[in-house]
């Protein structure tokens, strides 16, 4: 799933519950962009990477990725 770091901070904050704030959240993207990102380059790299632009509501992004999960 690709989506901005806007996007993700934004749904992370709605689901959080109050319990974070946005520094908070923004700490958990750039651990997430460091754990991820050597991974992705070495995927993209052999060609085995299938991303899904995470940007629209949830039922566009199921749609969207469902196309490449089909048998």
């Amino acid at each position: 799933m690709d989506c901005s770091t806007e996007t993700m901070s934004s749904r992370l904050l709605k689901r959080s519950q109050c319990t974070d704030d946005a520094e908070a959240v923004m700490k958990r993207i750039d651990t997430y962009y460091q754990a991820t990102e050597p991974m992705i380059a070495y995927y993209e790299k052999k060609t085995q990477l299938c991303k899904t632009n995470a940007e629209g509501t949830p039922e566009e992004v199921f749609l969207q990725s469902s196309i490449f999960h089909k048998n």
